[in-house]
């Protein structure tokens, strides 16, 4: 656990100190829960990490303070709210500040923090069946980001804007790497920061608002990676035309620069009371240089170059550029009480091109026969391009209040012009990686609901087809018909029914791609009283997808068929008797699918009033995961904490 994360909480605390003294007793609300986690786990460490990763240690449960001063006597502010949870030992932390003075100026601060950790034991783990765990591709990394952004003269009809955005992400973790015919683990360490300052201003009058933003962005990258301790023999120990395959060494440094100025711009203006006119631009251009070098040394061996080779040093520098840009206009009219129309077009273009220098030294070569030893260079240059451009058209009209019903339809054309442009070093097969294409998807979005006062009934269907398919993961046709039932039965009871289906297919000569899936929720609550609550809980969902792809080492066709059918059970308990208060909960969560486990997890709290503005609350909370095909995964973790709240 980051102590360090708890000390925002404990500066924020110190800021409404020092700005509001005189205001703090009376004119401040607060609510502060903190307290002290221990987390005991038996089973897979790893894996619980992956899906909870709770830990040990003192916990910002919440903290918000609401601080307002009509008078002025904090003389810098005259509202002020804070809020934090999650920091300690949680995996994710939030912090938000927002204060003000007037029309004079208004401050926003995000920050967040979240710690991301993978080890599953079954990912990427070709010595799985030795019992080595967990995979080959782990990591344990960090992300941070800050966003801040000061208005000047809120509420005027012109507000200058500044801004600030940084986002951090690090940390360690494990790969692989395929070199000399065989694969070793490797070690890798990134650090990537990237940084957006930003200007604009806000416009308001009586007849038109709207924003306009410039930002420039820029990103930094940095992965450097070595060898794995003990991992020199590779995950295919033995020999290649009787030479034992082994890597000595191993070193490789990629740094990426990027930046990327982005625009961006709103706009609505009232042509009437019953007329609006909605317009809006993005425009983003990246452009982005990185250089990659490297170096090793072994006994190795090469097909590509038909020899065995002691060393490689190769070098790639390349270059990207990704602009985008995006316009919508929209007019929306009401046209009576019953009747509104909606209609809009949107523009869209999205290319990228890329160009890159690979080369490659390999050092003492012989060839497969054992003679002629040289060093040999090979140079590819390669370049590629895509470019998308879209045209969406839709209309939209809404009928309401049409005694209990109301209804809506809206129907939508998208054509698509698709340039791809392959450099013949990245072709892989001989077909299908270059040309221009045109695409167009008609979509259609129909619906009503009945409200009889206690009850309200949903239902919607929403159907999108296609005339060609360019990519493998398009599609031809997709639908989904969903109906819900919200019935509340005087304050006792309220049921929530839910049905969805969603079939989506593409019948493409060598793909052959259908997904069903099948969804039915029940929830049911009962609340006899203010101080009790009773929920259930039941949802089911059932998936199955099927398509081919092609196999890498023999580039033939070959089946994939996948299925999900999952069930979750869940109740929950909340009674409040004089000053106790209790919480449970317990749910299971079962998929006997192609990937079949099972997460029990059941949570109890009690909560007692020592006085109108302090309580105390002991919890309880246990998860208990198991999968079917391995067992190596399997963990069984309880969490126990203590907790102060204080609040006014």
């Amino acid at each position: 656990m980051n102590i360090s994360k708890l000390s925002i909480a404990a500066f924020a605390a110190v800021l409404v100190a020092c700005l509001a003294p005189s205001a703090f007793a009376q004119s401040t609300s607060y609510d502060i829960e903190i307290g002290y986690q221990s987390v005991d786990v038996e089973g897979n460490e790893d894996m619980f990490r992956t899906q909870i990763n709770q830990d040990d240690g003192f916990v910002l449960r919440g903290f918000t303070i609401n601080l307002i001063d009509p008078g002025g006597e904090m003389g810098i502010a005259d509202r002020l709210r804070i809020d934090a949870s999650g920091f300690g030992g949680n995996p994710a932390g939030r912090f938000r500040l927002d204060m003000g003075l007037g029309t004079t100026y208004r401050l926003f601060v995000f920050y967040q923090q979240l710690d991301s950790f993978s080890a599953l034991p079954a990912y990427a783990n070709p010595l799985l069946d030795d019992g080595v765990y967990p995979g080959q591709h782990t990591w344990d990394r960090t992300r941070d980001l800050l966003d801040i952004r000061l208005e000047l003269l809120p509420g005027r009809t012109i507000t200058p804007i500044v801004g600030y955005r940084w986002n951090s992400y690090e940390g360690p973790g494990l790969t692989t790497y395929s070199v000399g015919n065989d694969e070793f683990r490797i070690a890798s360490d990134i650090e990537e920061t990237e940084q957006e300052y930003y200007l604009g201003l806000a416009f308001a009058t009586n007849a038109v608002q709207g924003t306009f933003i410039q930002g420039w962005r820029d990103f930094k990258g940095e992965a450097t990676e070595s060898l794995a301790p003990g991992e020199g023999v590779g995950n295919d120990p033995g020999t290649t035309i009787g030479q034992e395959i082994e890597l000595d060494t191993f070193g490789r440094s990629t740094r990426t620069d990027a930046d990327t100025p982005v625009t961006t711009f709103h706009i609505t203006g009232r042509l009437s009371e019953s007329m609006r006119l909605i317009g809006s631009y993005v425009r983003a251009d990246y452009e982005s240089d990185t250089n990659l070098s490297e170096a090793l040394t072994g006994s190795l061996a090469s097909f590509a170059i038909s020899r065995f080779f002691a060393g490689l040093d190769q070098s790639v520098q390349s270059r990207t550029e990704n602009p985008y840009w995006r316009g919508e206009a929209r007019f929306e009219w009401d046209i009576s009480r019953n009747v509104g129309m909606r209609v809009g077009y949107e523009a869209r273009d999205r290319s990228l091109e890329g160009w890159a220098l690979i080369s490659s030294v390999y050092s003492d070569t012989l060839n497969f026969g054992g003679f002629d030893p040289r060093d040999v260079t090979t140079l590819v240059e390669a370049e590629t391009g895509y470019e998308r451009e879209e045209g969406i058209a839709d209309l939209r009209f809404d009928f309401r209040n049409l005694g209990a019903f109301s209804f809506w339809a809206e129907y939508a054309i998208n054509d698509q012009d698709i340039d791809v442009s392959a450099d013949v070093a990245q072709i892989v097969l001989p077909e299908g990686q270059a040309g221009e294409f045109n695409r167009e998807i008609t979509s259609y979005n129909l619906g009503g609901m009945v409200d009889l006062g206690s009850a309200k009934i949903l239902v919607d269907a929403i159907g999108q087809d296609a005339d060609e398919v360019v990519m493998r993961t398009d599609y031809n046709d997709r639908f989904r018909l969903r109906g819900r039932l919200d019935w509340s039965l005087s304050r006792l009871f309220r049921l929530l029914l839910t049905a969805e289906t969603i079939d989506s297919d593409n019948d493409a000569s060598g793909i052959g791609y259908q997904a069903d899936t099948d969804h039915y929720a029940v929830d049911l609550s009962f609340t006899p009283t203010e101080n009790f609550l009773l929920r259930g809980a039941w949802d089911t969902y059932q998936t199955d997808t099927e398509h081919t792809y092609r196999v890498p080492q023999s580039f033939a066709i070959a089946p994939s068929i996948y299925s999900e059918d999952a069930e979750l059970i869940e109740g929950s308990l909340w009674w409040k008797i004089a000053l106790f208060s209790i919480d449970a909960a317990y749910s299971t969560l079962e998929n006997t699918g192609s990937f079949a486990y099972q997460m029990d997890r059941a949570m109890a709290r009690l909560a007692v009033d020592i006085s109108k503005s302090i309580s105390v609350a002991g919890e309880y909370e246990n998860w208990d995961y198991s999968e079917a095909s391995f067992p190596i995964a399997d963990y069984d973790a309880d969490r126990w904490g203590l907790f102060l709240r204080w609040r006014h």
